[in-house]
């Protein structure tokens, strides 16, 4: 019989690759609609997901609304990712040993495409929209720039410390014994 950790790991991996599989149909359908957008713009609006300023930006100046879409679909790749990473860490985790490089690695590399959504997001999408609003006078909304992920970048990096810290313990140990 498994136990309530085991159960919970398990949902988790569910979960993680839903999330995977909803950010890669959401960075497709953002695919589809901008290379749509250059051969029928009617039929763009209309995918899954488009938004309105976007081709509003379209209109206006085709260069930001390309920067603006490359921009969009890097986060959303990056995102599914993220939870591809996170599936294949609940998937190759050892409950009888749980603490392993692989697992520090994991949770290190995690952190890293979370800041990178971060900088995406924050300090690049920060820069366009400011250049967008001086050029075009339209503005973002602020959707896209988002501090959470570099808050949750920073905690996922220490417990990824904190668990190689762990693993030196626990090699040290079994040396003087």
């Amino acid at each position: 019989m498994k136990t309530k950790t085991e159960i919970v790991l398990e949902v988790l991996k569910y979960l993680a690759i839903i999330a995977a599989i909803g950010f890669s149909i959401e960075c497709g359908a953002q695919i589809l609609s901008f290379v749509t957008s250059f051969i029928n713009r009617d039929w763009a609006e209309r995918t899954y997901g488009a938004e309105p300023v976007w081709f509003q930006i379209r209109e206006t100046n085709h260069w930001y609304y390309i920067q603006l879409m490359s921009m969009i679909i890097a986060t959303s790749a990056i995102k599914a990712w993220i939870w591809y990473l996170i599936f294949d860490l609940l998937q190759k985790i050892q409950l009888k040993s749980p603490f392993s490089l692989f697992v520090t690695k994991r949770l290190e590399r995690i952190s890293y495409m979370l800041f990178s959504v971060w900088l995406v997001m924050t300090l690049i999408g920060k820069s366009y929209s400011h250049n967008l609003m001086k050029a075009t006078g339209i503005e973002l909304p602020g959707k896209y720039i988002s501090h959470e992920y570099f808050f949750i970048a920073g905690i996922v990096f220490i417990l990824s410390q904190i668990i190689k810290r762990g693993i030196e313990m626990q090699e040290e140990n079994q040396l003087t014994v």
